[in-house]
């Protein structure tokens, strides 16, 4: 296997693997006593392997009674090749022939192993072997089947889980990590249903309830009143105590505020937009947490599809969202739309624990947690382990870096399009296009579907093309760069097109403009919201609060502003099509100049 994976790596790595090769007269002899019982034959070959190999150098001897315990019989192997064939057999198994499997080698077991020294993904097979070399000097080694149980156990998951989890997978089943990013990515469809719902039930409780544009903005701008606080806070609380439980806590808890909605609006303006912040609160806290998850049982090879896949699940709801909203409203009242919504919700809560999404899968788990599960299986080490690995979140370190303005700028500009969007789109049509409400709710549906079948090709894309040997850092901004761009001339369009008279404008060619906006928009997904991870998967939950903070302004700031200049000008395209143009085009050129997909040093 190693010389397979050597005439993969070229002479050069082969030149530099031969310096750091342990020396050739230390090798595992064969245990004299291997042909006994099991328990005399183990301690009998830790005494011969002890005092068989005086040579040997101190790190080869702490180690030296396991490895003669496993060689025992007719092995006979040398220097850290014996150490991966004494990995355990489910071990073995996910581990082919680099001659046999080539890059899908490199790309599935390499990467998970090896941290990435920013773009500098050429070097991926020599840091492998070198690694392979010195991995019993670092005591990484796995030691039997209690440290196996424990690495497939993940960081504190319960050890049954594992092997069935390994079994399915074997067996053609959905692996346990991808299991847990299809119930966030569910939990994003729900959050952005229960955001959309408003911005279609606006229009028939402004009619009802006698508000003015301004009152329609402050009413769908204090969601992200709310959705601000708890950007940063969300953060720092995914890193201490996993985004599992933060993601739970958020999902009830806008559940529960779109729940009391309906009654609230009885009760006055400023009441039902308490509940809005209520609801931002809540979903507030989804973005880091699930950032926290990902972050932890993802490895990087699968992190664009993992990103896309939960982070679509927003353009998803928005389109069930506004698929449900018009028929729902037409025919049960505006009402409806809150209770049904929160009611599905709660049931995710329910099913949630249910998928134990803090267990990690054995063939993703990343170096630094195998080594916390090697501590769990000593006892008493983990605790030690785990408090070392407890440090403060280093927020100057962050607000000095440039490639951290630059995701914080992207996010700002990129979220003034498409909150300001979400919350006018369907008032645009009836407004503007003189629609009704159930058609404005199906024409703004639109946009949100060709996003959504935008969504599933733009990460594989991406990790194609840094297998083809991209640097990361070019992907981030090519994808960046294409969901501002095009969205930003496409806004531009829809400013000369927007007629003066409503009913009186090409209401396809418009809605075709709007669709392919957002088709290109969703190449963000592989841009700015995978830049967090790649800068620092430990501290990614807090960057992308920090950066959310700042995303989460648009909602507050554009939407109200939107309302405000449409009263005053009476013009769509000076109250929301240049201004949304001009943050998409400041973005570009700001993550386009200060971008990167470096590790960072606070990692």
């Amino acid at each position: 296997m190693l010389a397979a994976a050597r005439s993969g790596a070229g002479g050069l790595a082969t030149q530099q693997r031969q310096s750091i090769r342990p020396s050739a007269s230390w090798q595992l002899r064969p245990a004299p006593c291997a042909t006994a019982g099991a328990a005399a034959a183990g301690r009998d070959c830790r005494a011969a392997a002890s005092s068989s190999t005086p040579e040997s150098p101190p790190s080869r001897q702490r180690l030296g009674s396991s490895h003669a315990a496993i060689a025992a019989g007719d092995l006979q192997r040398r220097g850290p090749l014996a150490q991966q064939q004494r990995r355990p057999a489910a071990r073995r198994r996910q581990l082919p022939p680099p001659a046999a499997e080539g890059e899908r080698y490199q790309q599935q077991h390499v990467a998970p192993e090896v941290p990435m020294a920013g773009d500098d993904q050429a070097s991926t097979i020599y840091t492998a072997l070198a690694d392979m070399e010195t991995s019993l000097d670092e005591g990484d080694a796995f030691q039997g089947a209690p440290l196996a149980a424990a690495t497939a156990a993940g960081d504190g998951a319960a050890g049954d889980a594992a092997p069935a989890a390994a079994a399915a997978e074997q067996a053609g089943g959905i692996p346990h990590r991808w299991q847990v990013v299809g119930m966030m990515a569910l939990s994003f469809v729900l959050c952005n249903m229960d955001k959309v719902n408003m911005s279609v039930a606006v229009i028939p409780m402004a009619k009802e309830l006698g508000w003015s544009a301004m009152e329609r903005g402050l009413v769908s701008s204090s969601f992200f009143w709310g959705y601000s606080l708890t950007q940063i806070p969300a953060g720092w609380v995914s890193t201490s105590i996993g985004g599992a439980r933060v993601l739970f806590a958020g999902v009830a808890l806008w559940s529960l505020g779109t729940l009391i909605a309906p009654p609230a609006a009885k009760m006055g303006l400023l009441v039902l937009c308490a509940t809005r912040l209520f609801v931002g609160l809540g979903e507030g806290l989804a973005p880091s947490s699930a950032t926290n998850v990902m972050a932890r049982i993802v490895p990087e090879q699968e992190r664009a599809r993992a990103v896309t896949t939960v982070f679509g699940g927003l353009d998803v709801g928005s389109a069930i969202g506004l698929l449900l909203c018009g028929p729902l409203i037409h025919w049960f009242g505006w009402q409806s739309v809150f209770y049904l919504f929160a009611l599905l919700g709660l049931v995710w809560c329910l099913a949630w624990p249910l998928f134990k999404p803090e267990q990690q899968d054995s063939d993703a788990l990343p170096r630094m947690f195998r080594r916390r599960a090697a501590a769990a299986a000593d006892g008493g080490a983990a605790p030690k382990a785990a408090a070392a690995e407890r440090k403060p979140v280093p927020w100057r370190a962050f607000l000095s870096n440039s490639a951290v303005w630059a995701i914080i700028v992207a996010h700002f500009c990129f979220n003034w399009g498409y909150y300001t969007l979400l919350a006018w789109l369907p008032s645009y049509f009836e407004m503007a296009l003189g629609l009704n409400v159930e058609r404005s709710s199906l024409l703004t549906l639109i946009p949100y579907v060709s996003m959504t079948i935008m969504t599933p090709l733009v990460g594989p894309i991406a990790d194609g093309l840094v297998r083809k040997g991209w640097a990361v850092t070019n992907v981030r901004k090519l994808s960046q760069g294409i969901s501002f761009a095009g969205p930003a001339a496409c806004m531009l369009a829809l400013a000369f097109l927007t007629p003066s008279t409503p009913g009186a404008g090409p209401t396809a060619l418009i809605v075709g403009l709007m669709s392919l906006a957002f088709a290109l928009g969703a190449w963000a997904r592989a841009g700015l919201y995978c830049n967090h991870q790649d800068l620092s998967p430990k501290y990614a939950a807090a960057l992308l609060g920090l950066s959310n903070t700042a995303g989460a302004l648009p909602g507050v700031l554009g939407v109200t502003a939107a309302g405000y200049l449409l009263d005053k000008t009476g013009s769509w395209a000076q109250a929301l099509f240049f201004p949304t143009a001009a943050c998409q085009l400041l973005g570009l050129v700001v993550y386009s100049i200060f971008a990167s997909s470096q590790r960072q040093a606070w990692e």
